[in-house]
């Protein structure tokens, strides 16, 4: 019956206690409670008053109050210490203050930010950049005179701190130290034809009609201390008629001077659904003031493209580093950290996969109703690819222009050219 009693008797003396200690209080748990006062119980009962002592546990001391009796009453007066969501908040204004906010879909920042330790935070956080880019880019062998293969290529991609709320976020490539997180959506729309257009039906042995359209959403993160960026992508759209792929050459050779009305697109690859994840893994390996060179390795897997490769990019003239940002930002920005506000430099890439599975030769892999399609059997296992370009960007505004060359993609041992137009904008 003691114990009941004393535990009551606490209680009491507590709420009589709390004007003065209202705000400070931290709850200590029932099981810990009891130990504390069963020890103080034993003591009692052997007729010995349990010591004094300064300090128990880290946030709990004890005084002694005098009763009207003899014996001395232990009383627990319970201290305040920080919660770990107040922790939290705290870090993340003190991060805000230095002009850095977490990105809180990283795992390492949601240990860190739980970290007491300031120095440790502003070390180690990753950051959500505050970058607002739009870039268009478009691919066409009319820059080569030709008519054929991926014939034409259009890629729209806005970044923007807004979209790191997307949840897809949550299945894109984490990091694990200091860096700056840029995130994404694209539209990309590709189109693929035969060696000629102006041949009715099917071409056997030759390039099937084909075409397709996604959406994406990226994630692009760079350290700078390391020289590295990890890119990370999900895609979903779909390939056949409904990406529009003919509509687009039809209109394009319609308003182009000389160019017939392309033949067979009703031959083209088989409606079906494009769901593909893909990464890049980039690593600074030389990193001068005027020439910089970066080794890649990258991968896709999924019903459009399953494929891995590695490359490299060699950029010569004057730039900012290539992990420092994307490539382009406002002028006064650019002023602010004493980076260059024009830039113009040439690029030589290049990269060599390992392929897989490509629908837009052997067709889709849940419609395998296609009329024609390369065989696997035919399909390089091997491709290159490279490329020669120039890029200029003048603070807020860039554009690149490069020339590629693909190896034969089947066994018809053709080797493939086209041009590309990027334009650059901070917004």
């Amino acid at each position: 019956m003691r114990l009941p009693i004393i535990t009551v008797l606490l209680v009491f003396l507590l709420s009589c206690n709390s004007d003065g200690g209202k705000g400070k209080n931290k709850v200590i748990p029932p099981s810990r409670l009891k130990t504390i006062v069963e020890g103080t119980h034993k003591g009692e009962v052997k007729g010995e008053p349990a010591k004094e002592r300064k300090q128990t546990s880290p946030g709990t001391s004890i005084q002694k109050h005098k009763n009207h009796g003899s014996k001395p009453v232990k009383v627990i007066i319970i201290t305040h210490t920080r919660r770990p969501d107040s922790i939290r908040l705290s870090n993340i204004e003190l991060l805000k203050a230095k002009g850095a906010v977490p990105d809180l879909s990283e795992p390492i920042n949601r240990d860190l930010l739980l970290n007491q330790s300031g120095d440790t935070i502003f070390r180690s956080a990753i950051s959500l950049s505050p970058d607002r880019v739009l870039k268009i880019g478009f691919d066409n062998d009319i820059f080569d005179y030709t008519d054929q293969f991926y014939t034409n290529g259009i890629r729209f991609d806005f970044v923007a701190p807004a979209i790191s709320d997307n949840p897809v976020k949550h299945i894109l490539l984490p990091y694990w130290s200091k860096a700056k997180n840029y995130y994404g959506l694209s539209l990309v729309q590709n189109l693929y034809t035969p060696s000629t257009t102006k041949i009715p039906g099917i071409l056997y042995g030759d390039r099937p009609y084909s075409a397709y359209l996604y959406f994406g959403s990226f994630k692009i993160t760079n350290d700078e201390t390391h020289h590295f960026r990890q890119t990370s992508e999900l895609d979903l759209g779909v390939i056949g008629p409904p990406s529009m792929g003919g509509t687009v050459q039809d209109l394009f050779h319609k308003y182009v001077p000389y160019n017939n009305e392309p033949l067979g697109w009703e031959n083209q690859i088989c409606t079906d659904a494009v769901v593909d994840y893909s990464f890049a893994l980039e690593k600074g390996v030389i990193n001068s003031e005027h020439v910089q060179l970066i080794l890649a390795a990258t991968g896709v897997l999924g019903t459009l493209y399953t494929n891995c490769g590695g490359g490299f990019n060699l950029r010569m003239g004057w730039f900012n580093d290539y992990f420092a940002d994307l490539g382009i930002r406002k002028r006064r920005i650019l002023k602010a950290g004493g980076a260059r506000v024009t830039q113009y430099y040439f690029t030589l890439k290049g990269l060599a996969r390992i392929v897989a599975y490509d629908a837009t030769l052997e067709g889709g892999i849940i419609n395998t109703n296609s009329e024609y399609t390369i065989p696997a059997s035919a399909i390089a296992n091997i491709i290159t690819q490279s490329s020669l370009g120039f890029t200029m960007t003048f603070g807020g505004v860039g554009i690149e222009l490069e020339q590629n060359l693909l190896s034969p993609e089947f066994s018809h041992r053709w080797w493939h050219a086209w041009g590309h137009i990027g334009l650059f904008f901070a917004l």
